[in-house]
């Protein structure tokens, strides 16, 4: 029994001791706490310390509600189940994001008037942005907006189906012009650049015959064609510049040269040349249809 006391009293005076600790910064722990406030050298009062009196005791609440934290953060990441963040704005993002594409030329040659490289933006929620919109800035999104829709629509009707991208841009179209989940924020960012390059490539086709029949089989030729025009090309992937030329039947032909290529710039020559005078091709060409749009894609060539 008097080992039973001893042990009892010493345990009380090792908790007593416990108490009238702190942990400084500085990994001290000599001062004694008043109210969760440690009193400092000189009279003075130091907040940047962690105290016993600020520790609260873990209870049967405190355990149920960190494990239910732990276990949203655990499972709020998984196949059943995502976590969004949503950006809401007084202005239609895809206005906002017209405007940057607007602005990134006039930024690169020095003319606009954001001069301060500080003060450039960087995303679409930059206030920069809301400043520099204008109305004609609304007007874009709303033929973009007009363009995709009646695009996809047409695709619906004929039976084609989406792809990944499409059902997103599908989403994003006809949802709230002003609530725009994160994982949006890319596509709205690049919108006003396919949209320049798909109403691009559709006044080139309605110049040429885009309803033909070909083989799936690739096959060598010799082929003598007139340039059309070219688009740069922005993938996740590759960047990459299209050349479409087309034959003596008006078909279209399309060849697709990585931005990063060392001699772009001699067949850019023939092709510019080739303006005024045909360029004979030693190819490989195999028929593509994309969106009911038909041409031949050059995969293999050299100039004959």
């Amino acid at each position: 029994m008097a080992n039973s006391t001893n042990v009892k009293q010493q345990l009380a005076a090792h908790q007593n001791a416990a108490k009238s600790l702190t942990i400084n910064r500085n990994g001290s722990n000599t001062f004694p706490y008043t109210n969760g406030v440690i009193s400092g050298a000189q009279g003075t009062t130091s907040h940047n310390t962690i105290t016993m009196g600020n520790v609260q005791p873990l209870t049967a609440m405190n355990m149920a509600q960190i494990g239910a934290g732990m276990m949203f953060d655990q499972f709020s990441n998984t196949q059943h189940v995502k976590k969004y963040e949503v950006f809401e704005t007084t202005e239609d993002i895809l206005a906002l994001s017209v405007t940057w594409h607007r602005l990134r030329p006039l930024i690169s040659h020095g003319i606009s008037n954001i001069i301060n490289p500080s003060n450039r933006p960087t995303k679409l929620t930059d206030s920069v942005l809301f400043k520099e919109l204008i109305q004609e800035d609304r007007d874009k999104a709303d033929v973009i907006r007009d363009y995709y829709s009646k695009k996809i629509m047409m695709l619906t009707l004929k039976g084609q189906p989406l792809t990944s991208y499409r059902k997103d841009l599908n989403t994003f179209i006809h949802g709230d012009c002003k609530v725009v989940k994160e994982e949006m924020m890319p596509l709205v960012y690049r919108l006003p650049e396919f949209y320049e390059y798909d109403v691009g490539l559709e006044e080139m086709f309605r110049e040429l015959d885009t309803r033909f029949e070909g083989s799936q089989i690739a096959s060598s030729t010799i082929k003598t064609l007139n340039p059309v025009k070219k688009f740069t090309v922005k993938r996740k992937s590759r960047r990459f510049v299209e050349y479409w030329l087309k034959d003596e039947e008006n078909k279209p032909y399309k060849i697709e040269i990585d931005s990063n290529n060392d001699l772009m710039h001699l067949w850019d020559y023939f092709y510019d040349r080739g303006k005024f005078h045909e360029i004979t091709l030693d190819t490989v060409i195999r028929f593509s249809n994309r969106d009911s749009i038909s041409h031949y894609k050059l995969i293999k060539w050299k100039l004959a």
